[in-house]
């Protein structure tokens, strides 16, 4: 990590520059993953599941010629 104050080159666990003894920050925290389950988002899980649902009812309707058609 570069010192804001100098910007000479720190390693990243240091908190004090090495050459003026300005302070370093932290480093940002690493972004969270997104939740996944089998390489889908959660949210995909959710609308495929609901896709599957409706075309079921959909196809049992049918069957049973509640749709008029």
């Amino acid at each position: 990590m570069d010192c804001p104050s100098c910007g000479q080159h720190n390693p990243d666990d240091k908190r004090i520059c090495w050459k003026c003894q300005g302070e370093i920050p932290p480093p940002p925290p690493p972004p969270k993953p997104s939740r996944t389950y089998l390489g889908l988002p959660v949210w995909g899980w959710v609308v495929f599941a609901a896709m599957f649902i409706g075309s079921f009812l959909v196809s049992q309707c049918n069957q049973a010629n509640l749709l008029g058609g």
